[in-house]
């Protein structure tokens, strides 16, 4: 018994970890990368769209390699025959899919059920921004006209929200923007758990009811 208890406790401790340690988010166009990290352990990075490079994800600092799809050697390759139980199965797939969507099709017809989803869908997002927040940014602004950067550049040095932003003028014709921001996994998990509790599971179950009385007539 001492044991389990001391086994639950240190996975209580594990995921309170989890949940409580922020997950940073990094975006640098001078870099053209995107950084995802978290505790220091979990590290991921990929080249911004357009840019040219590879995914690199680490664990306690040790590259785990990633595993990229080539559509070009896909399609070039030969396609794999289906096994005839697969052909059979996709039948009955079509079907529970079709279910789904008549049933989604039904609850989105009920009002009451609409109204409630509507409105916690809405608390949702509230509470998901409400997770994150600004932690980091800084940025180069440079324009075509060198008399228009020197105005810029006296507006900005007389602006406090200029000072704590991070925005500054680049007399060399670079532009670039850093940004990082923070969210709280166990803000986000909340979140989702307060929008599955307030769900209208009665009136979806007599939805649900009622879909299966009119399939099995």
């Amino acid at each position: 018994m001492g044991t389990l208890l001391i086994v639950l406790c240190v996975i209580v401790f594990l995921l309170a970890i989890v949940l409580f340690s922020p997950v940073v988010i990094a975006v640098d166009s001078r870099s053209r990368q995107l950084r995802i990290r978290w505790l220091s352990v979990l590290e991921f990075q990929m080249p911004l769209p357009g840019t040219v490079g590879q995914k690199r994800f680490t664990i306690f600092r040790k590259t785990v390699p990633i595993r990229e799809r080539n559509p070009a050697a896909e399609a070039a390759g030969v396609k794999k025959e289906k096994p005839a139980k697969a052909a059979t199965a996709a039948p009955k797939l079509r079907k529970k899919r079709r279910k789904r969507g008549e049933f989604l099709m039904r609850c989105l017809g009920d009002s009451a059920i609409r109204g409630t989803l509507a409105r916690q869908l809405w608390k949702l997002l509230k509470r998901v921004c409400g997770s994150v927040a600004f932690s980091g940014s800084a940025s180069d602004i440079s324009l075509p006209d060198p008399a228009l950067n020197g105005m810029l550049a006296g507006a900005l040095a007389a602006s406090e929200w200029a000072q704590r932003s991070g925005v500054r003028v680049n007399f060399l014709g670079e532009n670039n923007l850093f940004l990082e921001v923070r969210f709280l996994p166990h803000r986000v998990f909340k979140a989702v758990l307060l929008f599955m509790s307030a769900l209208p599971y009665r009136a979806m179950f007599r939805e649900w009811r009622a879909l299966s009385a009119a399939s099995a007539q």
